[in-house]
């Protein structure tokens, strides 16, 4: 049941509002109107009634466009509330997903999300982000052939562990496939 005395938002505007809000770099308006099949103009016209929108209610996140697109941020005056949110959250236990990442990295880095996404069965895009959100995991440069990048695990996944290298893992790796089969899967 819809209320009266709240406008319908009309469909273009929901899809819009659909793709800044899992856009995780900022994007380009005709990138959207393209995806959308829709004119630019429209979609610049409904990316600023958003921003208009925002502004005018206090919200606290605002959708910018700079240089490299559109996207939405956090207020500058809201940045302590998110950073303690963010910082209490890296105290809390990691998913049984990210552990299984995070161990396969652990015993087969530098590798690729593609190689880790093969060995678990399952997109880990989200997972990583946490991983690396966490600092548990730090890019490493790009894989040759590919320019995928790679990943490894950090100094601070070693202290969370009590380990001083990862020579002192248990003996896991043979359990896991080869990296090279991987990458032909």
């Amino acid at each position: 049941m819809t209320d009266p005395a709240v406008p319908p938002v009309s469909s273009l505007r929901a899809r819009v509002e659909a793709i800044v809000l899992v856009v995780d770099a900022p994007v380009q308006a005709e990138a959207i109107s393209s995806a959308l099949d829709e004119d630019t103009l429209a979609v610049r016209a409904v990316l600023d009634e958003i921003r208009r929108e925002f502004d005018a209610r206090g919200s606290g996140f605002d959708l910018r466009e700079t240089i490299e697109g559109w996207r939405l941020y956090t207020r500058p005056d809201h940045a302590a509330a998110v950073e303690k949110f963010l910082l209490d959250g890296t105290q809390t236990r990691l998913s049984r997903a990210a552990l299984e990442t995070l161990a396969i990295v652990a015993y087969r880095q530098p590798v690729t999300r593609g190689q880790v996404s093969a060995v678990r069965g399952v997109n880990v895009d989200g997972v990583m982000r946490t991983l690396l959100a966490r600092g548990l995991v730090a890019e490493a440069g790009e894989e040759p052939t590919t320019g995928a990048h790679l990943y490894i695990t950090t100094e601070l996944f070693l202290e969370q562990l009590g380990i001083e290298s990862l020579e002192r893992l248990p003996d896991l790796a043979p359990l896991l496939p080869d990296v090279d089969l991987i990458d032909e899967l």
